[in-house]
C-alpha cells in the first residue's frame, strides 16, 4: 500500500481476528501493559493459567512471528544491509525472529513504555519472560525514554539471565554480541504543535472557554487508562476543596479524557469509577452557580490544544508512564504562565524535574499541596518555571529525539559492521 505524500510502502502480516486478539488483548493489554506499570494488586492478580499460556503460543509468539516474516521477506530484497527498526511491547519477540534469519540485519528495538524492574517481572512465567528478554538481546541497539529504564534492563538481564552487563557502557554481552541500552526521550514536533495551537479550529475552542473560565483553571487531559492515576487526581482535588474553602466558586478541574480500551474490563471498570467520583465532587461540593469538576470524554485534538493553552495548573500524575507527551506540549504552548504538577514516575520528569512541580503520585496529600501551590505561585515564579520547561521542549524536540538514534546507529553499529565485514 503505497503512503500519502510519500515514496515508502505500507505492508502489513496479516494474523487471524483470533490471534490478533489473544495477541492484542489478552497478552499486551492488559498482561504485559500491567507488569510495565506496576499496576497488578499482587495478592490477587494476575492469575497465570491455561487462557493466558494459550494466548501467549497461539496469539503473542505467532503475530510476532508474522510480523518478523514480512519484514524478512521484505529486508531480502534490500541492496544493502537492512535496518530493521522495531517499536513498543507488543513485538519484543520479532528482533530475534528476524536476527534468526538475517544474521548481518541491524536491529534497533524502541520501547515507549517503563520497563520494569527485574522482581516484577517475575510475575510472567520464566518462559515468556526470558522469550521477552531473549528477542531484545537480539538488537543492536534497544532504546528506552528514561535513564532509569536502561538500568532496570541492564538489572534485568544480569539478574534473571545472569548476564554479563557492563554499567558504564550500559551493554550487555548474549550469544557472544555486544547489545548496547540507551535513552532517548521522545518529544513533540515543535513547528508542527505551534501550528496546531495557533489554527483557527483551536481559537474557536478558546472562544468557547473564554465565557465560563474560572478564575483558577487546573486541568488534566489523559487516556482513561488505571496507569494515569485519574482517580487519585481527583481525590486530591477533594482534599484541596476542603483544606482550601476560599477556592470553593473560583476553582474548577477541567478532566478531558478519551476513553481507552474499553474492551479490557480493567478498563471499562476504571471508567465508571472515574465518573462515580467526579459526580460525587460535584454533589458534595457543587452548587447552583459551580460545579467544581467539568468531566468530558471524548476526542478531540483542537480542545485539548485549548486547554493547553489556558491551564493554571496542569495535573500530570502517573502511577508510571513511559514519557507523558502532556506534559510537554503543555509546557510549549501555555499562554498564561501554567504550572505543571507532574509525577516523579513519568519518564518526562528526567528531562523537567527543575521547572515543574514534583509529586510523588500514590500522595493525595501531597498532590492536593502541589496544586494549591501552583494556583498561588507569585507570577515571576510560574514565569521562570514555565519559560525554563519551554526551553527543554524546544531544545529537545523531536528531530533531537531522531538524530540521537542516528548517531549512536553510525558510532555503536556501523564500526562492529566494518569489522565483521573484513575477510
Amino acid at each position: 500500500m503505497p503512503l500519502a505524500q510519500s515514496t515508502g510502502r505500507l505492508h502489513y502480516a496479516t494474523p487471524s481476528s483470533e490471534q490478533y486478539e489473544m495477541h492484542y488483548s489478552v497478552i499486551s493489554n492488559p498482561v504485559l501493559w500491567f507488569i510495565q506499570h506496576y499496576l497488578w494488586d499482587l495478592a490477587n492478580e494476575p492469575v497465570i493459567d491455561d487462557r493466558i499460556h494459550q494466548a501467549w503460543s497461539d496469539g503473542y509468539v505467532e503475530v510476532n512471528r508474522q510480523m518478523a516474516a514480512k519484514v524478512v521477506e521484505l529486508a531480502r530484497r534490500a541492496r544493502n544491509r537492512p535496518l530493521v527498526l522495531v517499536h513498543d511491547y507488543q513485538l519484543y519477540l520479532v528482533p530475534r525472529f528476524v536476527r534468526q534469519e538475517m544474521q548481518g540485519a541491524v536491529i534497533q528495538f524502541f520501547l515507549h513504555v517503563p520497563w520494569a524492574t527485574p522482581q516484577y517481572w517475575k510475575v510472567l512465567p520464566k518462559e515468556m519472560r526470558d522469550a521477552i528478554l531473549e528477542g531484545l538481546l537480539a538488537c543492536d541497539i534497544v532504546g528506552f525514554q528514561s535513564s532509569l529504564d536502561v538500568r532496570n534492563f541492564l538489572l534485568t538481564c544480569e539478574e534473571n539471565l545472569g548476564l554479563q552487563v557492563d554499567e558504564r557502557e550500559r551493554a550487555v554481552v548474549a550469544g557472544g554480541r555486544i547489545v548496547y541500552a540507551r535513552h532517548y526521550p521522545i518529544s513533540v514536533d515543535v513547528p508542527m504543535t505551534m501550528r496546531l495551537a495557533s489554527s483557527r479550529g483551536v481559537k474557536r475552542q478558546e472562544e468557547d472557554l473564554a465565557p465560563w473560565r474560572p478564575e483558577h483553571l487546573i486541568a488534566r487531559i489523559d487516556r482513561t487508562d488505571p496507569s494515569k492515576n485519574i482517580v487519585r487526581g481527583f481525590i486530591a482535588y477533594e482534599k484541596l476543596l476542603r483544606y482550601h474553602p476560599e477556592l470553593r466558586g473560583k476553582v474548577q478541574f477541567w478532566a478531558f479524557l478519551q476513553p481507552s480500551r474499553q474492551d479490557v474490563a480493567a478498563y471499562s471498570r476504571y471508567l465508571r469509577h472515574i465518573r462515580q467520583t467526579a459526580a460525587r465532587l460535584n454533589i458534595e461540593f457543587g452548587t447552583q452557580e459551580w460545579l467544581p469538576v467539568r468531566l468530558e470524554i471524548g476526542e478531540s485534538e483542537r480542545k485539548a490544544m485549548a486547554m493547553l493553552k489556558h491551564f493554571d495548573v496542569l495535573l500530570v500524575n502517573p502511577v508510571y508512564d513511559g514519557l507523558n507527551l502532556v506534559a510537554k506540549e503543555g509546557a510549549l504552548v501555555n499562554q498564561v504562565d501554567g504550572v505543571v504538577v507532574l509525577s516523579e514516575n513519568a519518564g518526562a520528569h528526567e528531562e523537567l524535574r527543575e521547572h515543574v512541580l514534583s509529586i510523588n503520585p500514590f500522595d493525595v496529600e501531597a498532590t492536593a499541596a502541589a496544586m494549591h501551590a501552583g494556583l498561588m505561585l507569585a507570577l515571576d515564579e510560574r514565569r521562570r518555571m514555565n519559560e525554563g520547561a519551554r526551553h527543554v521542549v524546544r531544545t529537545n524536540d523531536i528531530a533531537r529525539w531522531i538524530s540521537n538514534q542516528v548517531q549512536d546507529l553510525r558510532e555503536l553499529v556501523a564500526p562492529a559492521a566494518a569489522v565483521s565485514s573484513t575477510p
